[in-house]
């Protein structure tokens, strides 16, 4: 059930989290059934599962997270798209940095650090869905132009 905009950012961010989850099973399941069972290579699987969560992301974040705001008039659904698939690629770099980093540098064993980049860069994925993914009202969401109370 889509909520409104006055509900606080945090209740929006658990809905972002929980549609992440989603993604996260789909991507898993897919990957197994493709390379595993089926025997696909390692690349085309990893590849094929992660753009079929992605779809699977937007889907429930446009319909459920963010269903519930008046979009700018220029996004229609497959500008919406096209800009997830951005922050979505900017995300999965920051994160790749963030690991590289305290694997390399920090001394954090691999998982853990991956877990923390994830868990660090939902907000910044959140952030940027929310400013310009789903920008409401009709002036072009940016970093000086986004809603009050909007993380990053």
């Amino acid at each position: 059930m889509p909520h409104s905009d006055a509900s606080p950012p945090w209740k929006r961010y658990l809905l972002f989290c929980a549609v992440g989850a989603s993604g996260l099973l789909v991507d898993m399941g897919l990957f197994h059934l493709l390379h595993t069972r089926a025997g696909w290579p390692l690349e085309l699987s990893k590849l094929l599962s992660a753009e079929i969560a992605l779809l699977n992301n937007f889907l429930w974040n446009d319909r459920w997270t963010f269903g519930h705001r008046r979009v700018e008039p220029d996004a229609p659904w497959p500008r919406r798209l096209f800009r997830f698939h951005v922050i979505c690629l900017s995300g999965i770099l920051l994160t790749l940095l963030l690991l590289w980093t305290m694997h390399h540098w920090g001394g954090i064993h691999a998982e853990v650090a991956n877990g923390v980049a994830i868990v660090a860069v939902s907000g910044w994925n959140f952030g940027w869905s929310r400013r310009w993914g789903w920008a409401s009202g009709t002036a072009s969401a940016t970093p000086a132009n986004h809603d009050s109370g909007t993380p990053p």
